[in-house]
């Protein structure tokens, strides 16, 4: 029996029944456990961007705004993001979709930094 890097359990010949199902009962229960904290399961990875630079939205009432290139990889229909100061508070901007790879992002100022989340 082969122990895999997050403790899975993989029959090698001449592995046989007596061996394989209590391997098979554990690893059912591993997936079970698992919570994708990177000891149990393979953590589930995020990717981060930065915006601090903002431009006037003039006539629209919604003070400025940020045209955000989605990074590789992920896209505006399929992927989970969600937003953050600079200082870790949770913030709900109003977003604008352009594209499958890009957004318009909506704030009342200019001053902040918004951390963007992607996963």
């Amino acid at each position: 029996m082969l122990t895999l890097s997050k403790g899975f359990e993989k029959p090698q010949n001449p592995d046989t029944g007596d061996v394989w199902f209590p391997a098979m009962e554990r690893n059912i229960q591993k997936l079970n456990d698992h919570n994708h904290n990177g000891v149990n399961s393979q953590s589930l990875g995020v990717t981060t961007q930065l915006i601090n630079t903002w431009t006037p939205n003039a006539g629209a009432g919604l003070g400025w705004y940020k045209l955000v290139t989605i990074p590789a990889g992920f896209s505006f229909d399929t992927s989970l993001f969600w937003f953050k100061l600079s200082t870790g508070e949770h913030i709900y901007p109003t977003i604008v979709r352009i594209s499958a790879g890009t957004f318009n992002l909506f704030m009342n100022t200019d001053t902040l930094q918004v951390v963007i989340y992607y996963r």
